[in-house]
């Protein structure tokens, strides 16, 4: 089972999938051009399981992959990997301050640690169809 041991000591499972504890970091510019991407793959796409396969190499590429991040849940630290399948972190940021004791990243995001993990607080993808037209 692998795991990081934190720099407080506390061990941070990384089996699970999703990881509750697991972020990928996007920047900001990359966002972008992402959405653009998306949309001219929608307009393209013959259909749905065509469009789904675009989006999976879009947002699990086997190259240059988005940066991982695990966020301890003892202490808050962020370990940050360059790539999901390295080893050690490439640098750690420790939280300076923060409103309350227990804020984190999960916090923010509305997922208590004993939720179950792997469903979030608040549903991002509506199952019904919605009748808006992308803008083009």
């Amino acid at each position: 089972m692998p795991k990081l041991t934190c720099l407080c000591g506390e061990n941070i499972n990384l089996s699970p999938i999703p990881n509750p504890q697991g972020f990928k970091l996007v920047w900001e510019p990359l966002r972008e051009k992402l959405i653009e991407e998306i949309i001219n793959a929608y307009s393209k796409a013959q259909s749905e399981s065509e469009f789904e396969d675009f989006l999976y190499k879009l947002l699990y590429p086997s190259q240059r992959e988005f940066p991982q991040v695990y966020e301890c849940p003892n202490c808050y630290r962020l370990a940050v990997f360059a790539s999901a399948a390295d080893t050690k972190p490439r640098f750690w940021y420790q939280q300076e301050l923060a409103r309350e004791k227990t804020d984190s990243i999960c916090s923010i995001l509305e997922i208590s640690p004993d939720e179950d993990k792997t469903q979030p607080a608040q549903s991002l993808v509506t199952s019904e169809p919605q009748n808006t037209p992308l803008l083009r």
